[in-house]
């Protein structure tokens, strides 16, 4: 079995490498635009909560 080249070897882990950047980059974009998401959904949920709560206390104060 014969040894590559060391220019051989370090070209093929520095584009392994940047394969591996892109991807991480890209999934970090994803993980943001899932956090903005949840992050919109939860003030929805928190708003029909409060709101099941306060207006027949309201209701009946009134």
């Amino acid at each position: 079995m014969a040894a590559e080249p060391l220019e051989i070897r370090m070209a093929r882990l520095e584009g392994a490498y940047e394969q591996i950047n892109l991807r991480l980059s890209e999934l970090h974009v994803d993980v943001q635009a899932l956090r903005t998401q949840i992050g919109g959904q939860f003030y929805w949920l928190l708003t029909l909560i409060l709101g099941s709560i306060l207006i027949p206390i309201i209701r009946d104060v009134l």
